[in-house]
């Protein structure tokens, strides 16, 4: 299906490349290939615009599972650039019809507390969709999308694209702004229908609350929104369905608060130097609404992940002006958590998720201060920690840049590590993007003959991730590089040429296919 000119004259391709280049998702590693094309968003964005109107776009998209803890993963869908730009424009023009309560979320504090302050209320029922983003309805969804808006030209190309990039007519790409505008439409036909019934009942993308005069009213209230969702295709996710009553709610919102105020009074750490490890450096400098500190580490917490928390036009755990105090703290964080009991009795806790929380934050800074103790449980870390793979990578990428002892150190251990073959796809990923980090030494290590080998995995981004880090670390057979490119899948081939480019830009100049890739590699000239 070709977008038309008519529908093409009404997308702001410009803004949606702009955003699409310089927005990172944290829960991936940075994308080298996408900063450097940042600088030529109109010549990236021009040569998109004759690639839609001629229909070529909708790449299948890969399939990579995100670890979140010790007991589940996320499957989040990586889409070409040039999907992800359609798919952000035209979810964008659609979103100018459609209600400001579907385009711009409350705080999600404000959510959680929202059902305290209906009148008579006695008890508080919270449920969510399992699984819900993987279950969305293509056909539904248009449906209600013309409904709101009226926009059929821009529907009917954005189910194209869906069907392309899912592979089915069911499913929504996760961690991206699009999606969350577009569950939340889809969602939001359950919240009405209740309301009319006369349930007190407020969202936040698929989670639900409920206030209740009753207990009885309450659990009428969950088969109905039981039902409802049901007839969408979705069900709830029976493990997260809990009534309260009002008073026992309430304490439960300040349950991990209070949980974290006893950890801090038997640290014998001031309150002040924890909050320093909390400076919001994932901020977004256009966002009016940030804050410099949150006041609590609940309040970094105790929400699910959109794309508002994983999404930031800054790089992750950009550097600070490091003090004593901030550098104790993380410390701290560091030593409760070695003497943390990691059995899952004890991980299943408030405390185990404060412990969580704390070291997230104290990893970029214990690397940027040149804390070396951690190198040497990085295996374990992977091992109990996976969903702070990424914080782990940030550690070993700031600890190599303090010195060369650090470096020789961390070298060691990721020989070992890669000998292990014990972590998940997406660990290895990061891995290798923090491999590529590290300035080479003069001798040859396993991890950098493991890296060659994941140039040829079966999985693309794996294997562009590996290609990159070679390419940095000249490290590289650039014959089997080159041999690898058209194995590696769209959504990754601009990785991998820009690590050949890296490595001999002669080659990789002499192999690139259009005149995006050939922008590219231009970047890379002396």
């Amino acid at each position: 299906m070709n977008v038309s000119p008519e529908l093409l004259g009404r997308l702001n391709l410009k803004r949606a490349v702009e955003l699409e280049l310089t927005t990172f998702n944290r829960l991936m590693p940075r994308r080298p290939d996408r900063i450097a094309l940042s600088a030529h968003a109109d010549d990236v964005g021009r040569q998109f615009r004759t690639k839609y109107g001629k229909g070529q776009y909708g790449d299948l998209a890969e399939i990579i599972f995100v670890d979140k803890n010790r007991k589940g993963q996320r499957p989040i869908s990586e889409l070409t650039l040039r999907d992800k730009v359609l798919y952000r424009a035209l979810v964008e023009l659609i979103a100018e019809s459609l209600p400001t309560r579907l385009v711009t979320r409350t705080p999600h504090e404000e959510f959680r507390k929202s059902p305290l302050n209906v009148e008579g209320v006695q008890y508080v029922s919270k449920t969510d969709v399992a699984s819900f983003y993987e279950y969305v309805d293509h056909d539904r969804l248009s449906d209600e999308l013309e409904a709101q808006t009226g926009e059929a030209p821009a529907i009917a190309a954005l189910m194209k694209l869906l069907f392309r990039v899912m592979g089915r007519r069911v499913g929504l790409p996760q961690i991206h702004r699009a999606s969350d505008i577009l569950g939340d439409t889809y969602i939001d036909l359950v919240r009405r229908r209740m309301r009319r019934a006369g349930y007190q009942v407020t969202t936040y993308s698929d989670d639900f609350r409920i206030a209740s005069p009753s207990l009885g009213h309450a659990r009428e209230a969950l088969e109905t929104c039981a039902r409802e969702v049901r007839s969408l295709g979705l069900i709830l996710n029976e493990a997260k369905t809990f009534t309260y009553t009002a008073p026992h709610y309430a304490r439960s919102l300040n349950a991990f608060t209070e949980a974290e105020e006893r950890l801090f009074d038997e640290s014998n750490v001031p309150a002040e130097d924890w909050g320093l490890l909390f400076l919001d450096d994932y901020a977004d400098d256009n966002d009016e609404d940030a804050t410099d500190t949150p006041l609590t580490l609940a309040a970094s917490v105790a929400q699910p992940i959109f794309e508002e928390e994983v999404l930031t036009s800054q790089p992750p755990d950009e550097a600070t002006n490091l003090d004593d105090a901030q550098s104790r703290a993380a410390r701290k964080a560091w030593e409760i958590w070695l003497d943390e009991d990691e059995s899952d009795e004890k991980q299943s806790t408030i405390e185990a998720a404060i412990t969580e929380t704390l070291l997230r934050r104290a990893l970029p800074i214990l690397g940027r201060s040149g804390e070396e103790q951690p190198v040497a449980y990085l295996s374990q870390l992977l091992r109990f920690e996976p969903a702070l793979t990424p914080h782990i990578s940030t550690y070993i990428t700031e600890l190599a840049a303090t010195g060369p002892a650090a470096r020789t150190k961390l070298r060691l251990q990721l020989d070992e590590i890669v000998k292990k073959q014990d972590i998940s796809l997406w660990q290895k990923i990061w891995l290798a993007e923090a491999a590529g980090s590290i300035r080479p030494g003069s001798n040859e290590h396993a991890h950098y003959a493991w890296l060659r080998e994941c140039v040829s995995d079966a999985s693309p981004a794996l294997a562009a991730t590996a290609a990159a880090a070679l390419g940095r670390l000249r490290r590289g057979d650039v014959g089997k590089l080159t041999a690898a490119l058209d194995q590696t899948g769209p959504a990754w081939r601009s990785l991998m040429l820009w690590g050949i480019g890296r490595a001999e830009l002669e080659t990789a100049q002499s192999i690139a296919d259009d005149q995006i890739e050939r922008i590219l590699l231009r970047t890379l000239e002396p």
